[in-house]
């Protein structure tokens, strides 16, 4: 990772963010690990957010990564994953696929 990104993503970690998971600290924790794992991350962050919408609850992480893979979107995040594509272009096309 880019010093200066990890840098900054410190700096913003560290003094903000108190609860004992956010995507910031992963990222941090992991910074060296595979890009595709953090598209991953930020689609079912999406995921996440309208699921608790649809539940008028917020689900937490734990349930929406045991959601995202019981109800199919890691497998069907692997079949669309393109190193050129942005997590929303990704789960966009999951939703699309979905719909069909």
């Amino acid at each position: 990772m880019n010093k200066k990104l990890y840098q900054k993503i410190e700096e913003v970690v560290k003094p903000y963010c108190k609860c004992d998971w956010c995507l910031l600290k992963e990222i941090s924790a992991c910074k060296y690990s595979d890009p595709r794992f953090f598209i991953q991350l930020k689609a079912i962050e999406h995921f996440k957010y309208e699921e608790s919408e649809r539940q008028g609850r917020d689900i937490g992480w734990e349930e929406a990564h045991m959601l995202w893979v019981e109800q199919g979107f890691a497998k069907e995040f692997a079949d669309f994953y393109d190193e050129e594509l942005t997590a929303e272009d990704i789960y966009d096309k999951i939703l699309a696929y979905r719909k069909k």
